[in-house]
């Protein structure tokens, strides 16, 4: 058992997968950067394209409860969420895929695309199951939450999980506030 640990560390680690941010540029910069700017482009989706798509009580929770518990209530689950998606999830899927074909770019995609449209939704079914089952809602889950899956994911792969998690926290630091000013 504790071999096979040992060679999955090994193997988890040689994909340059990483905790603590790597790589070239600022990565926590381009986190913060790039998790801003998607909050944004969420919240302006969600006002300008998505609107008839959102169910009355997301828009009664905006209504009803300040920026900063919003933002309180969410941070945690974000970085929860990092854990179990990114780390875990994809980190499993890019071992399983690169120990089967080598080490390529495309194992990596797969993983992060598959951790966010088909995994994050399993795990997110309560919350799927209240939505109205219409063309535009499963549009919006996958340009919001899908979309953002994959940019934490990148974030992930290149930078690290802290670049992961600085990049979904800062999102809401954008979205939150602007739900309240746009709704």
């Amino acid at each position: 058992m504790e071999l096979a640990r040992d060679s999955f560390l090994h193997s988890w680690r040689s994909l340059g997968l990483r905790i603590l941010p790597h790589g070239s540029g600022y990565p926590l910069t381009i986190a913060l950067g790039s998790g801003l700017a998607f909050g944004t482009y969420m919240a302006l989706a969600d006002a300008l394209l998505f609107r008839s798509a959102i169910p009355e009580w997301q828009t009664k929770v905006v209504a009803g409860i300040s920026t900063v518990e919003r933002i309180a209530f969410f941070a945690p689950k974000a970085i929860f969420d990092e854990l179990k998606f990114r780390l875990i999830a994809v980190s499993v899927l890019v071992w399983i895929l690169t120990t089967m074909a080598g080490r390529r770019g495309w194992c990596f995609w797969i993983a992060i695309i598959f951790t966010a449209l088909v995994i994050y939704p399993v795990f997110q079914h309560g919350y799927l199951s209240t939505l109205a089952p219409t063309p535009l809602t499963v549009l919006r889950e996958i340009m919001l939450h899908g979309g953002a899956g994959i940019l934490w994911g990148y974030l992930y792969w290149r930078h690290g999980l802290v670049a992961s998690v600085v990049g979904h926290v800062s999102a809401h630091l954008a979205l939150q506030p602007l739900l309240g000013l746009l709704f």
